[in-house]
């Protein structure tokens, strides 16, 4: 027997104005304004590099030219924990931890620095290398918090000329393991959010305290017996990210949800130079606006609510939908109509998200 749903249970779409973002998103970063069938504007920023990872293979020719002949990895690695340390040119030390050897270099597991503005931490880690791989340096930081002061002064401690680094060879050899990238949409709700993507295991939610959806996260089917890997997308509130950090919205009352893809190339596809042709990490994600996908109803609002947690033949069975909405419904829950975030819609604005971050800095000081 059907369950009826209550009133309170039940999604309704508002007409009710949203509120202007304040301050109004710069063309710079939000390039694309559009109109949602409900006659609303949103912002779209273009996406922005929002985590690297970068791996260098430690080798004499990445050593700078200071470095004495002979000079071993664990020394090379020795030198360049102890320089790093001393906070070169207004970098801060966050932390560090090496591990002594009886009669060796200390071998510097990590160093971590503040750079920038917002003392945004790169963290330089050396890691051992073994019969089958060379010792690395993996360095870990994130370009959007980074911004152009803080990439200018990486590429300072790069270039150095008193410094253990070679800065040209070090970009050569240097490529990237994985990437988050991230598109803001000024205007939007997390909930008022559908998301599609065809490699999709299982999804985890977070829910505030209020009972609004905060966070989706999508994990990719890794086999049939382990269909929960590592979360590949990542749709949240930026609002309430910012309100539990104890710091303002971004836009003031407006809504702004984030779409944060993790991108994890292989080689030879995955050399630090070549990242403006990176390959699209949006091409098999679809985002778009819940009104927009089907008939803006409370049944339909409902049935998208609810799909969340509830399968689908539930869901149907709860609501006593007919054959043909609960087909037409989950044809809307593929994004067939305006998509916010999709294949080519957004990466045709990839070079400008490495410019804004100022992680075009870093590769032109490689060139």
């Amino acid at each position: 027997m059907p369950v009826k749903i209550s009133a309170g249970d039940k999604f309704q779409f508002s007409n009710k104005p949203q509120p202007s973002p304040k301050p109004k998103p710069t063309p710079e970063h939000f390039p694309t304004l559009l109109k949602l069938s409900d006659g609303r504007s949103v912002h779209v920023s273009v996406p922005i590099p929002d985590g690297l990872v970068i791996i260098i293979d430690i080798s004499p020719e990445i050593f700078g030219p200071t470095a004495t002949q002979g000079l071993t990895v664990a020394e090379w690695v020795h030198h360049t924990g102890y320089y790093l340390r001393s906070e070169p040119f207004n970098a801060h030390h966050i932390d560090s931890h090496f591990v002594p050897v009886m009669g060796q270099p200390n071998w510097y597991r990590f160093v971590t620095l503040g750079m920038g503005p917002r003392g945004s931490g790169v963290r330089f880690e050396f890691l051992k290398g073994n019969k089958k791989i060379s010792a690395r340096l993996r360095i870990s930081l994130n370009p959007r918090k980074l911004n152009p002061a803080g990439f200018n002064t990486l590429v300072q401690i790069f270039s150095d000329p008193k410094g253990p680094f070679d800065i040209k060879q070090l970009m050569q050899s240097a490529r990237f393991t994985k990437m988050d990238v991230a598109v803001d949409i000024v205007g939007l709700q997390t909930s008022e959010i559908v998301v599609f993507h065809p490699k999709q295991g299982k999804r985890s939610m977070y829910i505030g305290k209020d009972g609004m959806l905060e966070t989706i996260n999508i994990h990719r089917t890794v086999s049939p017996t382990k269909p929960s890997g590592n979360a590949m997308v990542r749709i949240y509130d930026r609002v309430r990210e910012r309100l539990d950090k104890e710091k303002s919205p971004p836009f003031g009352p407006a809504s702004v949800t984030r779409v944060e893809v993790t991108k994890a190339p292989k080689k030879p596809h995955n050399r630090l130079l070549k990242l403006h042709a990176a390959g699209d990490p949006f091409a098999e994600l679809r985002v778009g606006y819940v009104g927009d996908q089907a008939e803006p109803s409370a049944t339909w609002g409902t049935y998208h609510a609810l799909i969340r947690t509830v399968p689908q033949t539930m869901v149907e069975s709860i609501m006593s939908l007919a054959t043909s909405t609960s087909t037409n419904f989950g044809k809307a829950l593929k994004v067939p109509n305006s998509p916010i975030v999709a294949k080519g819609v957004n990466w045709k604005d990839w070079e400008q998200g490495i410019k804004v971050t100022g992680l075009q800095i870093l590769l032109d000081a490689g060139k």
